[in-house]
């Protein structure tokens, strides 16, 4: 049973929300300013929540974020109070998983108080630099592969098992097996939330069977989240290995990716993980050595030419960044819809550059009405919340705004940066429509997002705002916070 009392991990679950750990692929359109102003009354309702036992999710939205140019992975969308309940009945378990995991699992560890849970692109990282050591220091080859869909196809009955197996108390036991049952009911979502970060735990615990064979076997091993790499001197070694691993995943309704497992000679092991190359570019930016940043964009260059390589895209674009190196920015204005699965990245390497705003205005708008009447839902919310916290005022972008808030086709996420965007520069005839939006609207984070937008065009109604106060309405906790009249933060 964990040593720490229950409720610690609701502070903490809620402290990692609103600070953005975890929250990045489903931004908030104000950054939760308005539950953090009303956190002790909140608290109180989700205590409650967990007291009682009457926990899960009556529905969740599903948002499809992009993988690549071209697939999908679906993200659950859980309100803030669903999200927190979650994750404080996660984090309650963790400590007990991890006490189950071997060194050579990287994912979501809860040593240290939880830190480097708090840090998984430096624990992926390390990973990474432990296989190129060990692939160094001995001639191994190497196996690798993953899981088809994991997070979609972990099987809610063996995970019950699993989670009564960890020890902990029988209250926390049945809340949780109850939370992931229910979210299996709501809307078409199945397997675990992903989104959360919390569910890596889940998914640690489920895969123990998995780390307990490779270790049993004395065979060098590592592994983050799905993705498992292991060593050994002789293929047949190997593909024992892996053919056991696959049974074993068999038997928890799990399939191995065929198309990502495969067996590395020793020649061809070292290139399967992060190239030398790029720790050898990050030393020399670090020191200040002479040609760094030629490397950098020599392989910025050779990762856009060709077939993209999206992650050393992703790698040079952060750094050239941080270096104010705009020699990217003629590809980064032109891609944005092409790479729309690396619009996070080219944003922020955009807003790198404040004098260049004029152009990156131009590529919003073309990239916009280029990804108009098609599926880019993605890419059109994370361009308005750039335009929003760039406090950029575009009659084209509004235009475009309008369209997005109207089409009820679309997912929820978009609409609501629009209707922000919209409150942003507003006339005195936006201002009315807005209203008339709300009045129209079903959808409770678009409602929200509205009335935002209804605040910021002072065009809304101050009676309005205390009936909603005082009720036990979804609109409440944001109507007490425009009733103080707050400066509203810009989404990050």
């Amino acid at each position: 049973m964990s040593r720490r009392p229950f409720l610690t991990y609701l502070d903490e679950a809620w402290n990692r929300l609103l600070h953005g750990r975890g929250r990045s692929e489903i931004p908030d359109i104000i950054n939760l300013a308005d539950i953090n102003a009303s956190w002790p009354d909140v608290r109180k309702g989700i205590v409650a929540a967990l007291r009682s036992g009457k926990v899960g999710p009556d529905y969740v939205e599903v948002l499809d974020l992009p993988k690549n140019a071209v697939a999908v992975r679906p993200i659950a969308r859980l309100s803030v109070h669903d999200r927190l309940v979650y994750d404080t009945l996660v984090f309650s378990i963790a400590e007990l998983v991890e006490s189950q995991l071997h060194d050579s699992v990287y994912s979501a560890r809860w040593g240290d108080n939880g830190k480097s849970f708090w840090s998984p692109v430096n624990s992926w990282v390390s990973m990474q630099k432990r296989g190129v050591q060990l692939v160094s220091d001995t001639p191994f080859q190497l196996a690798r592969t993953d899981v088809v869909s994991f997070y979609e196809h972990i099987d809610i009955d063996t995970l019950a098992i699993d989670i009564q197996s960890t020890g902990a108390s029988p209250g926390v036991v049945e809340s949780l097996i109850t939370y992931l049952r229910m979210f299996q009911s709501s809307s078409h979502a199945w397997g675990i939330p992903q989104g959360p970060d919390s569910s890596a735990i889940l998914a640690n615990l489920y895969l123990l069977p998995v780390d307990e064979f490779v270790h049993r076997e004395n065979l060098k091993y590592l592994r983050y989240s799905d993705d498992m790499m292991i060593f050994d001197t002789e293929m047949e070694a190997l593909r024992n290995a892996l053919l056991e691993i696959n049974a074993i995943l068999r038997s928890r309704r799990l399939s191995m990716s065929m198309t990502k497992t495969s067996i590395y000679d020793e020649a061809h092991a070292l290139s399967q993980l992060e190239s030398l190359e790029k720790d050898a570019i990050n030393y020399g930016i670090k020191i200040g050595e002479v040609g760094s940043e030629e490397l950098l964009y020599k392989l910025f260059l050779e990762a856009t030419e060709g077939v993209q390589i999206d992650r050393d895209v992703k790698f040079a674009l952060f750094r050239m960044g941080n270096l104010k190196d705009d020699r990217a920015l003629p590809w980064a204005l032109r891609h944005l819809k092409d790479s729309h699965h690396l619009v996070i990245e080219l944003i922020k390497y955009l807003e790198c550059f404040p004098d260049r705003l004029p152009a990156v205005i131009r590529a919003y708008v073309s990239t916009m009405q280029r990804a108009a009447d098609h599926k880019y839902d993605s890419l059109e919310q994370r361009i308005l919340q750039a335009a929003t916290r760039q406090r950029i005022n575009s009659v084209e972008i509004r235009d475009m705004a309008w369209a997005i808030l109207q089409n009820k086709h679309k997912s929820s996420l978009p609409r609501e940066f629009a209707a922000r965007y919209l409150g942003r520069v507003s006339t005195i005839a936006d201002g009315q429509l807005l209203r008339r939006e709300y009045e129209n609207e079903s959808n409770v984070n678009v409602r929200r997002a509205l009335l935002v937008a209804m605040y910021e065009a002072r065009s809304i109604s101050r009676p309005l705002l205390e009936r909603l106060a005082q009720s036990n309405s979804p609109m409440m906790w944001i109507s007490r916070y425009l009733l103080n009249d707050p400066f509203v933060p810009l989404p990050r």
